[in-house]
């Protein structure tokens, strides 16, 4: 086996490692995003102001253009 075919065993074996890392904070990531938008919805239901804190203008700038505010 000579060295381009080592680097590339070797370069094969990182992207394949990289990409199952990825997919794990990727599902890590879809359920706190999850978890947000039920915090949102609840806070919105109980009358919370979002405009009132710099925190609720940041959900309100990150919210999908189809989350409906009114």
């Amino acid at each position: 086996m000579d060295e381009t075919e080592i680097e590339i065993k070797h370069f094969l074996k990182e992207l394949r490692d990289t990409s199952d890392q990825l997919k794990v904070a990727e599902e890590s990531v879809d359920s706190l995003r999850d978890r947000k938008w039920k915090c949102v919805n609840v806070l919105k239901k109980l009358g919370h102001d979002f405009t009132a804190t710099t925190e609720g203008m940041d959900v309100i700038l990150s919210s999908p253009p189809s989350f409906k505010w009114s």
